[in-house]
């Protein structure tokens, strides 16, 4: 599936003090109606949580256990929330989170393109070929004019980077990422840009800023 837009915005995450910060047994709140099971840690500056890190659980004497088909296993890493298979707990969570995001800018003219690994299951002698999906993965790319040195010192600002890709002024969809390259140029009567190329590090899903 290949999905087109038009504006797109990249933060990086300032690692010059730490790549993430620690929290640790931080209140949640339940949701309910729907998203009964579903906890999200209070504390709205530590939401955003690091991939690259376990999530420990605590609920007094009880013991919670993820719901691990929903979203990460059970974690979702963009909204600090994570999915239990039980209901009604005082949860606490322990983890990190990324304290400090850097928008390095605006972009445009951005391409996502979403693809699943397939696998051939026939056994001998079947006459039609069975598939099995495994795992999936999203690239893409997007375009900025070359008026700034965020992209030449890319490397100070963090491994992983947040890229918001928008199809409307407040909704879109949102991933954590890593740009493994990019390239530049410029006709003789135009300006420097610049075609940056981004590989998933975890899932894409949409947003809504609204």
């Amino acid at each position: 599936m290949v999905l087109k837009g038009y504006s797109a915005k990249v933060y990086g995450i300032d690692n010059s003090v730490a790549f993430s910060t620690a929290f640790t047994t931080e209140a949640t709140t339940e949701g309910s109606n729907g998203d009964a099971k579903i906890y999200q840690i209070n504390d709205t500056e530590k939401r955003l949580w690091d991939p690259n890190e376990g999530i420990t659980l605590a609920a007094g004497l009880d013991t919670p256990t993820l719901d691990e088909s929903w979203k990460d296993r059970g974690i979702d890493w963009l909204t600090g929330r994570v999915k239990l298979n039980e209901t009604g707990l005082t949860l606490t969570v322990s983890g990190k989170y990324f304290s400090t995001l850097v928008e390095i800018g605006e972009a445009y003219n951005w391409t996502l393109d979403i693809t699943a690994d397939v696998v051939d299951t026939s056994a001998f002698g079947d006459e039609w070929k069975k598939k099995t999906v495994t795992q999936k993965s999203w690239s893409g790319s997007f375009e900025k004019f070359a008026i700034d040195d965020y992209w030449f010192d890319i490397a100070k600002l963090g491994k992983v980077f947040l890229v918001k890709l928008y199809t409307e002024a407040t909704k879109g969809y949102q991933g954590f990422c890593v740009i493994p390259g990019l390239s530049s140029g410029a006709s003789v009567a135009d300006v420097l840009k610049e075609t940056i190329n981004i590989e998933s590090h975890w899932l894409i899903e949409e947003f809504d800023e609204s």
